[in-house]
């Protein structure tokens, strides 16, 4: 057999990728809403701001997921990743799958600076406990402990909540002057789209680009207009300024690109790879309508 390709998880590979990790949870006695569970791994998989979802595909299938989650820790003094879960079907073990997704999972802690990856092995699982010692994981003999809070005991995490909260944020909101709002509209609506945002009008002269649903009060904004209209003038666009969106894979900075230009953008650089930012640094380039710098980049390697 052919050894399994290991990726970032696609939208195509998430319904596979949560069935493997409902199976998971359940073998570990693990009681986690399907709607809970399906939510989290889609968070992820939308912000890689909260970690990487990796699958093992064979045959056209997905056979393995591992899940990475980012967090702030004092232990290790700033970034560090939590392998969350790892799980390979049961006919696909003994081949080597567990180890691609564990070095997998490593090499993305890597990527996104992480100080450390910690994990968890339950006793009795000496299979999982010779693969981490195998891979340099040094052993600590603890306790853990968990207190499930308010909202969790209310029932309110069932729910799935559009404020869903970027952990490493430091910019609110970021506001652009243009001409001609409807104008510009029509090149954000259509560039911004691959990136996961949409518009949400704000007050009749401006509008509020962020995630799908209820208008975000947590996380990045980008705002286009003036919010008094009386303050309106000219808009000429600054020197040195630009305006850099993320994109979650290659091909959205691609979509980005193309659609910007069909809605009266202008190219200033085409999809391509940046290798004086770093290896896999992807981005493209536009002026909108009003000339204003804009840019989609992916940190991340091209998915299968």
């Amino acid at each position: 057999m052919s050894a399994p390709e290991i990726r970032e998880a696609t939208a195509a590979d998430l319904e596979a990728a949560i069935a493997l990790l409902h199976t998971q949870l359940a073998e570990h006695a693990i009681a986690l809403a399907p709607a809970v569970l399906a939510r989290a791994v889609r968070g992820i998989e939308r912000n890689r701001d909260f970690g990487r979802v990796l699958v093992a595909r064979d045959g056209g299938r997905v056979v393995g997921v591992a899940l990475l989650s980012f967090l702030w820790t004092l232990e290790h003094g700033g970034a560090s990743a939590w392998l969350d879960e790892l799980y390979v079907l049961p006919e696909a073990r003994g081949r080597g799958v567990g180890r691609a997704l564990a070095r997998a999972a490593i090499e993305e802690a890597e990527r996104a600076d992480c100080i450390a990856l910690d994990l968890e092995v339950e006793p009795g699982h000496d299979a999982a406990v010779q693969l981490y010692d195998s891979l340099g994981f040094r052993r600590h003999e603890r306790a853990r402990f968990v207190l499930p809070l308010a909202r969790a005991r209310a029932g309110d995490l069932a729910t799935p909540d559009s404020r869903e909260r970027r952990p490493f944020a430091s910019l609110d909101h970021l506001s652009l002057g243009v001409a001609d709002l409807a104008r510009s509209k029509r090149f954000y609506d259509a560039a911004l789209a691959p990136l996961g945002l949409v518009a949400h009008q704000t007050l009749p002269s401006e509008i509020a680009y962020g995630p799908p649903g209820e208008r975000p009060v947590q996380g990045f904004a980008f705002y286009i207009g003036f919010e008094d209209p009386a303050a309106k003038r000219a808009v000429v666009p600054s020197a040195g300024f630009h305006i850099a969106l993320r994109a979650p894979t290659r091909q959205a900075v691609r979509d980005f690109h193309a659609a910007g230009l069909a809605h009266g953008g202008a190219d200033l650089g085409a999809p391509g790879l940046r290798p004086q930012y770093h290896a896999d640094y992807y981005g493209a380039f536009l002026a909108d309508p009003d000339g204003h710098h804009v840019e989609a980049v992916c940190h991340a390697r091209e998915r299968g």
